[in-house]
């Protein structure tokens, strides 16, 4: 039994203030006098009135102070602690992030095996969350949430033991930036207008910290799931370098770290399109990074890096980066002439096709010249272009059919090429930060009439005053950047800053050359390449770990058009193809890393969930119930004022009828 109350024992005083009353309480003895007597009255009350005699054994005093007693026990609050949940509705919050899939270990520091396969913190998660059901949650309704990339119900209000476990089952780790605070106010919100709701927060203690603390309402628990130490190594960063256009001068450059307490050695393994390259014995310090380079090493499409040593957290051991295929880019430039625009293009190390467009002004014969020579209409160049470059307005010709197609999977970059013509209503450049942008200023550059054009994909990277005249974004996964203005109606071609905006711009645009798009976080959202005739696609797992677990990832992004480009990589780490399939079966894909949210590998990050209840007292840890000796049985509290409040009314009953008897016993 519990006290919520001891300040209320103040109310005990009333207790030796009613055996007072009776100590000086008057007492008269029934007798038959004469009426000539009647002169005794005065010394029969002296004597009544004298204080402190004899307590006697009357019934009105135990009544009054047993009342009494009730009443100071009520305002106490006492509970009775019984096996078993006190609440009808259990909300059950499991802990599913990234740091859930360490090794655990048992009390004598040795590595649990359990079918041959080590024992996660996950596994213990699991086999505690069904011990809770089976003991506190027997047929109560029970509520399952789990910490993703947002809060994710797996059940509401189940009764069904049987679907409570398959669920508890299905439980796998979260690898991205877990939702932390969101399933707290998810919990909190589901047991707001509910009296008889209790919260449990099943976790390692890996919770990241929060300055705001989630307000519950309700009782709230937290089960500690523990498992040791976890000694972890792991690989903060990893790149490739191109030294030269040569394939065996590229360097790889790695970061690793270690949270043991003593130097550990680790072997590094180099991986290019999965053969060895070369591997390196290095020792990392405690609390310390380690720099590993190799230099000269072959070109590869894909590069591994591996960790290999005595580590309990083996998500961030590995990592993957891509090779920039070599050689010069080749643009596709349609132009009705602009040897400045050719030439800047050459000196950026492009290899330039230029195609002579005819973009005279629109009258009705030349829409009625470009209606007959339609079937004689340029033929699309042969090959691969990195990049088409628009210059002037485009006739149709050049925007349906081959050509369409050509642009809708090409990076663009289009120059005075949309939109209506207007006056340039003036200002000083406003230069965005961008790779475009780069040490530019357009300081003294004139600028003419300008295009009024405000494309979707894309934000403004500079403006004159107020006025966007160059975009830049993406469409369908490609770069897109559009020049608001005609070269010719400006002097920034004859501008020392027009080559190194050019470069510029063909570092941006054809920076996507390797044969992958980079390393994206589990659970983020990515910009992926979609052909338009694109009728199937799929993420399949091609090495680490989203290999070696057999998670299936979820099905790509669809929208009413189609495939969606922006998509949420898988929740696994690991290496993945997008891949993408067309009506006549011709298949594509690209290439993708997924890493780790970096907080779940930093096992020295316990601080547990952060939560404000509105009533002091409502947060019981498993420390705690140890602590009071109840650390197999989950307790809780069974209020006693509502019993203690009706003895107390049977007692005042029963003293009224004493005073109604009319006589001091």
């Amino acid at each position: 039994m519990g006290i919520q109350s001891w300040l209320s024992l103040w109310f005990a005083l009333a207790l030796p203030a009613i055996v007072l009353m009776y100590l000086f309480k008057r007492k008269y003895v029934d007798t038959t006098v004469p009426s000539h007597l009647l002169w005794d009255r005065v010394l029969r009350n002296m004597e009544a009135n004298r204080p402190w005699q004899k307590l006697q054994n009357r019934l009105l005093l135990w009544l009054q102070l047993l009342a009494a007693a009730l009443i100071i026990f009520a305002l106490m609050q006492p509970f009775l602690r019984v096996s078993g949940s006190g609440s009808q509705h259990i909300v059950m919050v499991a802990d599913t992030s990234g740091s859930m899939s360490a090794e655990a270990q048992s009390q004598d520091g040795e590595a649990n095996k359990k079918e041959e396969q080590s024992f996660s913190r996950m596994d213990l998660l699991k086999d505690r969350m069904k011990e809770y059901v089976k003991d506190e949650g027997r047929g109560k309704d029970i509520t399952l949430l789990t910490v993703g990339a947002r809060p994710v119900t797996h059940l509401s209000r189940e009764e069904d033991d049987d679907k409570i476990m398959k669920a508890i089952d299905a439980l796998q780790p979260y690898y991205g930036q877990a939702s932390y605070r969101e399933s707290l106010s998810l919990a909190s919100a589901l047991t707001r207008e509910q009296s008889d709701a209790e919260v449990v927060v099943f976790s390692d203690g890996q919770w990241e910290k929060d300055t705001v603390q989630t307000v519950f309402n309700v009782p709230v628990s937290v089960e500690e799931i523990t498992g040791g130490d976890v000694v972890n190594i792991a690989v903060e960063q990893f790149g490739i370098s191109n030294k030269s256009t040569e394939e065996a001068l590229n360097t790889a450059v790695a970061v690793v770290s270690s949270n043991s307490t003593q130097p550990v050695p680790v072997e590094v393994n180099l991986y290019g399109d999965n053969k060895l390259l070369t591997t390196r014995e290095i020792e990392v310090k405690s609390g310390a990074r380690k720099t590993v380079s190799f230099a000269d090493i072959p070109f590869a499409e894909v590069y591994r890096l591996e960790l290999t040593g005595a580590d309990g957290y083996t998500a961030d051991n590995e990592s993957y980066a891509f090779g920039t295929k070599h050689g010069t880019s080749r643009v596709l430039l349609l132009t009705p002439g602009n040897l400045f625009l050719e030439k800047a293009l050459q000196l950026s190390g492009a290899e330039v096709t230029r195609v002579t467009v005819n973009n005279t002004a629109d009258t009705e014969e030349t829409h009625h010249q470009d209606a007959k020579n339609k079937d004689d209409a340029v033929p699309v160049p042969d090959g691969h272009f990195d990049l088409i470059v628009m210059d002037g307005p485009m006739p149709e010709t050049f925007r349906q059919g081959e050509w369409a197609e050509l642009t809708a999977k090409t990076p663009l970059w289009t120059i005075g090429t949309d939109g209506k013509e207007a006056n340039n209503p003036g200002g000083r450049p406003v230069i965005s930060t961008h790779p475009v942008t780069s040490y530019i200023s357009l300081s003294g550059v004139y600028i003419g009439n300008l295009m009024n054009e405000h494309p979707a994909w894309g934000e403004a990277i500079i403006k004159l005053g107020d006025t966007p005249i160059v975009y830049a974004g993406k469409e369908g996964g490609l770069p897109r950047l559009s020049f608001g203005f005609l070269l010719q109606d400006s002097d920034l071609p004859l501008s020392s800053e027009f080559p190194v905006l050019v470069n510029n711009v063909m570092q941006w645009m054809t920076s996507g050359k390797g044969s992958g798009l980079g390393r994206y976080m589990a659970g983020a959202a990515a910009d992926i390449p979609i052909a338009a005739d694109t009728v199937k696609a799929a993420w399949a797992p091609k090495g680490g770990l989203a290999l070696q677990s057999g998670v299936q990832p979820a099905e790509p992004v669809r929208t009413e058009k189609g495939y969606s480009p922006a998509q949420t990589v898988p929740e696994v780490p690991g290496l993945y193809a997008f891949e993408q399939e067309n009506e006549a079966g011709e298949k594509v894909s690209y290439l993708l890393a997924v890493t780790p949210d970096p907080f779940e590998g930093d096992f020295s990050a316990n601080q547990g969930p952060g939560v404000n209840l509105a009533a002091e007292g409502q947060l019981e840890t498993e420390n705690d119930r140890a602590a009071a000796g109840t650390t197999e049985d989950a307790k809780t509290g069974a209020a006693l004022m509502p019993w203690l409040a009706l003895l107390a009314l049977v007692v005042i009953v029963a003293e009224w009828g004493v005073y109604q008897r009319g006589r001091s016993i």
